[in-house]
């Protein structure tokens, strides 16, 4: 991501869309980038080193502490952007984005950096399944909606509560599972309790970190599902900072292509 693509949103509407869940909408100047993304496309949230929202150009000395979200919605006739915030905490120390969005109000003011783009499931598929957590829904959404008319498969979410409105439109073939977010290995054991379609899926997956470990341990050994068919990342790791979460994601990159 280049960082000269900076822009300063602006809040245009709030609105919640279930427990632990909050949707805003922001306006912009110069946001014509977005219209082209992908599905799943995001941005990165732009605070200073305690937590609080940069709101114009930054010193390049300053430091600064970045958090990426998923762009829900990009309205390119109006230039509105959507992101959906998942909550966790009431402080900044819980972490300085979902702090600044539970207590966002029209009119405040953030600065970003984007688009960036994150790898969509594959389209080589007979049908698809898309799997994880509450973090997950957005991106999960922004690319059930982008699937052709006559798409196959599953959506499966791990959710403490279930939503009784995700606010995704589906193609008629897509059926959305909720399950109940126990533990780490909620969503590798939905994997068998599905029906299995024929032919070989598309797998696309988000979650904790320990989870996604389970699902790709799943994939690989029990329904040995062809790597080159599967997209598996962690947005977060329980009891970890953004920061470390990152080193250990790489470091668990390192070590799975070894087994390559």
């Amino acid at each position: 991501m280049k960082k000269t693509n900076r822009y300063v949103l602006t809040v245009h509407s709030v609105n919640s869309l279930c427990a632990g869940m909050k949707r805003i909408v922001f306006t912009g100047k110069d946001l014509q980038p977005f219209a082209n993304t992908p599905p799943g496309s995001y941005l990165k949230l732009l605070f200073n080193q305690f937590g609080e929202p940069v709101h114009c150009t930054l010193d390049s000395k300053q430091k600064l502490l970045v958090r990426t979200y998923t762009v829900r919605h990009f309205d390119q006739q109006h230039q509105l952007l959507t992101i959906d915030f998942m909550l966790h905490g009431g402080t900044v120390e819980d972490g300085p984005a979902s702090y600044w969005a539970s207590t966002a109000t029209i009119g405040d003011k953030i600065a970003v950096q984007g688009p960036g783009f994150s790898k969509n499931i594959s389209q080589q598929g007979d049908w698809v399944l898309l799997m994880g957590d509450l973090t997950a829904l957005p991106a999960i959404s922004a690319q059930v909606e982008a699937l052709a008319a006559d798409s196959q498969g599953y959506v499966i979410l791990a959710v403490e509560d279930e939503i009784t409105d995700l606010r995704i439109t589906t193609p008629p073939g897509i059926q959305i599972i909720q399950i109940k977010a126990e533990d780490h290995h909620a969503l590798a054991s939905a994997l068998h309790d599905i029906e299995w379609l024929s032919g070989l899926p598309s797998v696309w997956a988000a979650c904790e970190f320990s989870s996604m470990r389970v699902i790709r341990s799943e994939l690989d050994e029990q329904f040995e599902i062809p790597r080159s068919q599967v997209y598996l990342t962690s947005y977060w790791r329980k009891g970890r900072s953004e920061d470390q979460h990152k080193i250990d994601k790489r470091q668990d990159m390192e070590d799975y292509s070894t087994l390559r």
